[in-house]
């Protein structure tokens, strides 16, 4: 498979971590969705607005002019976004006009894939070796806490788990011979243990929260994994 540079080079430039404040380009200028539910996306969103738009006919662009800004518009140019980065919790970098058009707010999350919710889909082939490493501790982390759902989890699971377990514990301690996960694991060996987290979440939940919010997004993007881009 060929990779894709610009999808490479825009995950380069958001940070999963991060809120993003949305604005569209109108012809008066920059404006927030009229829509508040509308006005911010999670980092993971706003990459997955990224592939979406540069895997569109005719491609899109995403580019940065500034360390906190995200620029996208669609290959015929009817569609301008902009993505400023915000930390977790922090308010709105600055004030935006809402925009009045309903126009731009329905392009954009036709775009995005959005319907009600934040969630658009996540190819297993767009998981990186940090997301599947991501995947595979949240998987650990759950399994430590719940009982895995039979028959549900194929049954190589709990011997992955116990290699996983050893290899994360000696990682943890800094061994100088514990080698890195995906090194140690299979890329398909590595989607067993994604499969898995996800299984285990949807059993159980995770009520006592031990799973950071991009390990719940992520595990949120593989139910629709199904769902055509």
């Amino acid at each position: 498979m060929t990779p894709d540079r610009a999808y490479a080079n825009a995950r380069q430039l958001i940070d999963p971590n991060a809120d993003y404040t949305v604005r569209v380009r109108t012809e008066t200028g920059w404006t927030q969705p009229a829509d508040p539910d509308h006005r911010k996306l999670p980092g993971l969103d706003v990459l997955l607005a990224a592939r979406r738009l540069l895997r569109a006919r005719p491609a899109g662009h995403v580019g940065s002019t500034h360390p906190d800004t995200l620029d996208m518009h669609t290959g015929d140019g009817r569609l301008w976004l902009r993505f400023t980065a915000t930390t977790l919790g922090d308010d709105d970098p600055g004030p935006a006009e809402p925009a009045t058009d309903d126009r731009a707010p329905q392009g954009l999350w036709r775009l995005l894939g959005l319907s009600g919710s934040s969630l658009v889909p996540l190819a297993r082939c767009d998981l990186t070796d940090s997301d599947l490493v991501t995947l595979a501790r949240t998987c650990l982390t759950l399994s430590q806490a719940h009982p895995l759902p039979q028959p549900v989890v194929p049954p190589e699971a709990a011997l992955l788990l116990e290699r996983l377990a050893s290899s994360t514990e000696a990682l943890d301690s800094g061994l100088p011979s514990a080698p890195d996960i995906d090194d140690d694991f299979s890329r398909t060996e590595l989607l067993t243990l994604a499969d898995t987290a996800l299984a285990l979440y949807r059993t159980h939940g995770d009520p006592d929260d031990l799973l950071s919010r991009p390990e719940v997004l992520l595990l949120a993007h593989l139910v629709y994994d199904d769902t055509p881009p």
